[in-house]
């Protein structure tokens, strides 16, 4: 959302931040970084983010970004929704890329989208590069008979960039870091995506030992990180990769998931985790991106481990493995990626994935939205809320002394020091005896190694 953010800032010139606003929990910090990129003093920025912040509350930015969690935030009655869903009579939203496999959540977002066009005229855009009819089908049932648009096969063959190669073995593997050091080092850009932030931080370890030497810029991105430092890492491969030639170089990036939504970049090549179909093409999409490319860009998916990693389905993963198996060794023809997916979702996983939809959506419309109603917050709904989605934050104890310094002064910069994790990941630590502040206190400090190359490390987290 910050790289939407900005992005949409430059289109519109939105210097002052009065045309596109952001929404989310961390949007005061991530305002606040912005400001210091554009050169304000520290004063300034704070003043200036602030304000900003305060213009999106007020619904008063006429374009807004923020995730489809922003919405259900008005549908779990959250303090404040009234004003959520008041702003959203005759609002016109884009949706960019849904996905079947998350099916559960997909099925509380279009259930919203079905209650807010049909109770507020709020109407809709939902686009994707990866269509299965799946989803097409609960499209319809929310949103009536939408128009549907969809480019003529001679415009997805003009813009054909990628080239695919299935690959043995997997990628931790010494014969593959080895191949990926080898195009780092012939001058290539790199992108190596990892499902796991941990198997991540492994290739990150064994590539910057292979490559210190020589000089090549290597960068770690996932979601153990703090604002502070992905801001800086998304910031350095924003220019390293982006639009502006002059500042572009050859880098390797390695990455989780968080590459494949909204970073502008651009690389030469991919060496990837299997995954579900949806996912590898959002990946590939940060390949060859403007097409400058003399040749077809080689992209490099590896055929194990494909068990799903715990992050994906099992089967899902085998269903697109026998795809690219059939596509192994040609050029990839984003035309066809909707009939893909549709041999994909079809039998048990489609029977499976349907019961799954029918059961949340029944749930959801029960429990959040045949209750909704004005001045009734329900804080056991809130809870459950962001217990399902929004996480929690901790500090490392390594980060506590910066903490407690910039907090007396600078609160904005303290909260920059804060690492994302999930509930359940924050119990597994006090479970563990790892959190050493106590029960009542915020942020919770916790006894696990962070540095700024390598984010959260609980491989090395002391026992």
């Amino acid at each position: 959302m910050n790289a939407m953010k900005l992005r949409l800032g430059e289109t519109f010139g939105d210097e002052d931040d009065k045309y596109v606003g952001l929404q989310h929990g961390r949007s005061l910090l991530a305002l606040y970084r912005l400001l210091l990129e554009r050169e304000y003093d520290p004063g300034q920025a704070i003043y200036q983010a602030k304000w900003a912040r305060n213009l999106s509350k007020l619904n008063y930015p006429p374009v807004r970004v923020f995730s489809p969690y922003q919405m259900l935030k008005g549908m779990y009655r959250l303090k404040g929704y009234e004003a959520l869903l008041t702003d959203y009579h005759d609002a016109l939203f884009i949706f960019d890329e849904i996905h079947a496999y998350e099916v559960k959540r997909l099925a509380l977002i279009l259930k919203t989208i079905e209650y807010l066009a049909q109770n507020y005229h709020a109407r809709f855009l939902v686009m994707s590069a990866t269509f299965p009819t799946l989803i097409k089908g609960w499209l319809k049932d929310a949103l009536g008979t939408p128009a549907e648009v969809e480019a003529e096969p001679s415009l997805f063959l003009e813009f054909r960039r990628h080239h695919l190669h299935l690959l043995d073995g997997e990628l931790l593997s010494e014969d593959s870091l080895r191949r990926i050091a080898d195009d780092a080092l012939a001058g290539k850009s790199v992108l190596v995506v990892c499902n796991t932030v941990n198997r991540a931080q492994a290739a990150y370890r064994e590539l910057s030992h292979r490559l210190g030497k020589v000089g090549t810029p290597i960068a770690l991105l996932h979601g153990r990180f703090n604002v502070r430092d992905r801001s800086n890492k998304e910031k350095l491969i924003r220019e390293a990769t982006g639009q502006d030639e002059s500042k572009r170089h050859p880098v390797v990036l390695v990455a989780t998931q968080v590459v494949e939504v909204s970073l502008d970049i651009d690389l030469d090549t991919i060496y990837t985790d299997p995954a579900p179909l949806e996912a590898l093409v959002q990946r590939f999409g940060r390949v060859n991106r403007r097409r400058k490319q003399e040749e077809l860009a080689p992209v490099h998916v590896f055929r194990l481990p494909d068990d799903g990693q715990g992050i994906y389905d099992e089967s899902l993963v085998a269903g697109t493995l026998s795809i690219l198996e059939r596509e192994q060794g040609k050029p990839i023809d984003e035309g066809a990626v909707g009939d893909w997916l549709d041999e994909i979702y079809t039998g048990d996983i489609a029977t499976r994935w349907q019961q799954e939809y029918a059961q949340v959506a029944n749930e959801f419309e029960a429990i959040c939205v045949r209750s909704l109603r004005a001045f009734d917050a329900d804080e056991e709904l809130e809870e459950a809320f962001y217990k399902a989605f929004d996480g929690t934050e901790v500090l490392p104890l390594s980060l506590q002394n910066e903490y407690d310094t910039l907090q007396k002064d600078e609160p904005i910069r303290a909260a920059e020091l804060l690492v994302p994790i999930s509930y359940r990941r924050l119990w597994q630590i006090r479970n563990a005896g790892r959190v050493t502040s106590p029960p009542a206190t915020w942020p919770p400090v916790v006894n696990v190694p962070y540095d700024s190359r390598l984010g959260l490390d609980f491989r090395l987290a002391p026992e």
